[in-house]
């Protein structure tokens, strides 16, 4: 039996306490679930087998774009990430301030914080964003499914929507197709503070 498959067989009760051991960790017993090896999942996701290789050994913390690059390909939510999934389904959540699940993406400077809490997956995704300055979606314009939502709470966002530019400042909002290429960068001298609302599909 080959050592991913004992990974996947054990489950992830025993996960390792450090953050980008546990993304990797999750990250392959969910590949292990939809019966890929690394080289498929990378086909799918167009993330270098190297670089998922890395992330499951806990080198590697996935950058936004591999990220939801590979749930895409996966078919699950970034929640698998941050261990929502993990959690029993309730009805009405509370998610309190300070108990909110954490991911940092050091090398694009974003912090994410999840609002759904243990609310079955359905209908809306909402994050909330904290940006540093010149932080940004990526290289390339993303394209997920569904709609987005980017409700600025502090500092400003410039989004690019299919060459098209807006600069949201605090109380701006924009709303939009995420089929449509887009890309968003924090252009403040402090950080941002963001809300994300999303529909119909994956999201980060």
């Amino acid at each position: 039996m080959q050592q991913d498959d004992r990974d996947s067989l054990r489950g992830l009760d025993d996960e390792p306490q450090d953050e980008m051991a546990k993304v990797g960790r999750r990250l392959r017993a969910m590949r292990n679930r939809h019966g890929l090896t690394i080289a498929r999942l990378a086909e799918l996701s167009g993330v270098p087998a190297s670089t998922i290789s890395k992330i499951e050994n806990g080198r590697l913390n996935p950058s936004l774009v591999h990220a939801i690059n590979l749930a895409q390909s996966l078919n699950e939510n970034l929640g698998f990430l941050i261990g929502r999934y993990r959690d029993p389904e309730q009805t009405e959540v509370v998610v309190r301030a300070s108990n909110r699940q954490t991911i940092a993406y050091e090398e694009m400077r974003v912090v994410l914080q999840d609002l759904n809490g243990a609310f079955p997956a359905g209908v809306l995704e909402a994050r909330v964003g904290i940006l540093a300055p010149g932080a940004k979606s990526g290289k390339k314009p993303m394209r997920h499914p569904g709609e987005e939502l980017c409700y600025v709470i502090a500092g400003r966002v410039r989004y690019n929507v299919n060459g098209r530019e807006f600069l949201l400042s605090a109380n701006d909002y924009i709303q939009l197709k995420s089929e449509t290429p887009h890309s968003w960068k924090c252009v403040s001298e402090q950080d941002a503070t963001v809300i994300w609302v999303f529909s119909d599909g994956l999201s980060f």
